[in-house]
Order: structure tokens, then sequence, then C-alpha cells
């Protein structure tokens, strides 16, 4: 008499080999660009982490980010119809001479377009420790690197540069 050994689900109840996978259809919009849409294999129901580390991957975007923007927005994903519509905020990134865009959730922080940016550029750790965000222009008001990028409409440009003086020249 033979014994098996090992553990067996009943009947019926879904393993690992037989669970139902999920495609999920990402509907994403960035300013100036046609709808995009991006599919999501996925090999049960997702959470919204899970999504958000699918998406990181694909977008260039923090997984956190995105979690963060789930939770806010929890309309972002329907889990009935295995649909999220996402809407990226466009940021026109300028450094000396040089520029670059990226689109970021609005509830990122302009911390992680900090980050982005000097990666981007390549500006050495010791370097960015040096530079801040400015909103519009070189001379333009610095950015509070703890807030929220937030919605707006059309691109946003900002500027990497080593602070200077006060607007009031003190």
């Amino acid at each position: 008499m033979s014994q098996e050994h090992g553990h067996h689900p009943p009947e019926g109840m879904p393993t690992a080999e037989n669970r139902e996978a999920v495609t999920v259809t990402v509907e994403l919009h960035r300013h100036g660009s046609a709808v995009e849409t991006i599919k999501i294999e996925c090999d049960a129901e997702p959470t919204h982490r899970h999504l958000a580390e699918k998406l990181a991957e694909v977008l260039t975007i923090g997984v956190e980010e995105l979690v963060e923007e789930f939770a806010a927005e929890q309309e972002i994903y329907d889990a009935n119809r295995h649909h999220c519509r996402l809407k990226l905020e466009s940021i026109d990134t300028h450094f000396e001479s040089e520029s670059a865009t990226h689109h970021f959730p609005a509830r990122s922080k302009w911390s992680h377009v900090f980050h982005w940016a000097c990666k981007k550029f390549r500006i050495a750790k010791d370097a960015s420790a040096n530079l801040e965000l400015r909103n519009g222009s070189a001379e333009g008001p610095a950015l509070n690197e703890s807030k929220h990028i937030g919605r707006f409409e059309g691109r946003r440009t900002v500027w990497l540069v080593k602070p200077g003086p006060e607007p009031n020249g003190l």
C-alpha cells in the first residue's frame, strides 16, 4: 500500500497551477499623447501594490508613488472590470543646457522629480545636495520637495539649479 505525502486541496479549490490569470487593462493618460493602453498579466486578482509593482517597471516610476496614487484615488482601478485609468502629469525638467520630460502621478512629491532629474542628468550625489528645483524658470520660486506635484493641465516646466540669492535681493 503506497501513501502520498503532501497536501492536496479539495476538488474544485483553486491552486497555484489552476488559479485563473487576470489581465488588467491600463488606460494611460499623458499630456500631448494619445491615450495609451497597456495590458498587465496577473496571476490572481491584483492588489493595488501588485498593480503598482507591475506598472512601475513599465513607466519607470517608483512603486510607492503609484501605491499612494491608488490609495488616494480609489476610482483609478475598477476591480470588477479589471480596468485602470491612470493620469500622469507631464514635467519638463531643465538642467544647464539639457532638458528631459517625464510623467509622474499627481500624488508624487517634488522630491521624486528632483531624484529622477539628478539620475537622468547624471549628477553626483555630493553635487545634487547643492541643487534645488525651481518652478517655471531658473529664477522661479523654489519648489517644496515635501509637497505633492498635484493635478494641472499641460506640461509643467521646472529647473534644477544652484540656489542663488533670494528674490528680494537679500
